[in-house]
C-alpha cells in the first residue's frame, strides 16, 4: 500500500474593489463608529455580522475578497450563500472534490465519497470557501498540494507551482469553484496603477487599524490610524505600502511587520521581526494585500 503526504497551501484570493453601495457600506462598518450601525436595517446588520464571521482564514484574519464581493452581495440580496468546498485524497491517487455546499460537513462528506470510488484511505486534505481550488499531484501519486485562486485555471497554476516547489514535477486534473461550481470563475480584480495600504497598531491593548486600495499614502495612513484609534489607546503607524501585501504579528508588547509582493512572504517577515523584537509566541494579527 502506498503512503501519501498532502499539505494544505493557500494562494491569496485577489482583493476586489467594492462596486455597489451596499458592499461599500459593509466594509465601512468594519471601521465605522458604533452609531453608524443604528442607521442600518436589521437585515443589513445581520449580513455584516454573518460575513465578518464567515470570511476569515485559519489565522482569524479577514479575507476582504470573500467579505466584499462573494458574501455581502448574495446576503444583501437575501440569497443563502453556499460557500463550502472540500478536496479529498487517498491511496493509488484517488481524488474527490465538492463545491456549492451549505455546510462544511456536507462538502467533506461528498469529497470523501467521490474519492472512495477510486481508491482507499480517503481523507479531506483541503477546505475552501468563496474561492476556487485545485489539487496538484506528483507523478507517483504519493504527494499532493492544494491551492486557491480566483478561477479554476488560476487555482490550478497556483497548486502546481506550490507542489513543484516542494516535490518537483506535479500535475493537476481536479479543480472547482466553491460558490459557483465547476467551470465558472470569480472575476479577477481590476488593475490599478496606485493602491496604497497602511497598518496601525496599539501594542498596549492590541488595537489595530488598516486601510487598502487608497489613491495616496496620506489617505491610507490617515484611515489606518483613525480605525486603530477606535480600538486602541496608543496607536502608532507601523507601515505603508503601494500595490503590495502587508502583515503584522504580535506577542504581548512585541510586534513585527512585513511587506512583500507575496502575502505569505509578508506574513513570514512579520513573524520573524516580532521574534527578533523579543516575542516567543508571535502570531499574525493583520494580513492583507492592497492591489
Amino acid at each position: 500500500m502506498k503512503a501519501f503526504i498532502c499539505f494544505q497551501s493557500r494562494a491569496g484570493l485577489p482583493k476586489l474593489r467594492i462596486r455597489v453601495w451596499a458592499l461599500a457600506l459593509g466594509l465601512a462598518l468594519a471601521l465605522a463608529p458604533q452609531p453608524a450601525r443604528a442607521q442600518l436595517t436589521e437585515h443589513e446588520r445581520k449580513c455584516i455580522d454573518y460575513c465578518s464571521s464567515l470570511c476569515k482564514d485559519s489565522h482569524g484574519l479577514q479575507d476582504y475578497g470573500c467579505y466584499e464581493f462573494h458574501c455581502m452581495r448574495p446576503c444583501l440580496a437575501e440569497e443563502k450563500p453556499k460557500p463550502f468546498g472540500a478536496i479529498a485524497f487517498g491511496t493509488r491517487g484517488a481524488e474527490g472534490i465538492a463545491w456549492g455546499k451549505e455546510k462544511q460537513e456536507e462538502a467533506d462528506r461528498d469529497a470523501i465519497a467521490t474519492c472512495n470510488k477510486y481508491g482507499t484511505n480517503c481523507s479531506v486534505v483541503f477546505r475552501y470557501q468563496y474561492t476556487c481550488a485545485a489539487l496538484a499531484v506528483t507523478p507517483d501519486q504519493q504527494h499532493c498540494e492544494s491551492a486557491t485562486g480566483y478561477s479554476e485555471k488560476n487555482a490550478q497554476d497556483n497548486a502546481v507551482r506550490v507542489c513543484q516547489k516542494t516535490w518537483g514535477k506535479c500535475l493537476t486534473n481536479m479543480s472547482a469553484c466553491s460558490a459557483q461550481g465547476s467551470g465558472k470563475a470569480f472575476p479577477p480584480p481590476p488593475a490599478r496603477d496606485v493602491s496604497w495600504g497602511a497598518i496601525a497598531y496599539s501594542s498596549a491593548d492590541m488595537g489595530a487599524g488598516w486601510s487598502q486600495s487608497k489613491d495616496d499614502r496620506t489617505a491610507a495612513e490617515r484611515e489606518a490610524m483613525t480605525a486603530c484609534s477606535q480600538r486602541g489607546k496608543a496607536c502608532s503607524l507601523q507601515t505603508a505600502f503601494n500595490k503590495q501585501c502587508g502583515a503584522l504579528a504580535a506577542d504581548r508588547n512585541f510586534t513585527g511587520w512585513g511587506v512583500a509582493a507575496d502575502q505569505r512572504d509578508a506574513q513570514n517577515r512579520a513573524i520573524q521581526e516580532c521574534a527578533k523584537a523579543g516575542g516567543s509566541r508571535c502570531v499574525l494579527h493583520i494580513s492583507f494585500c492592497s492591489y
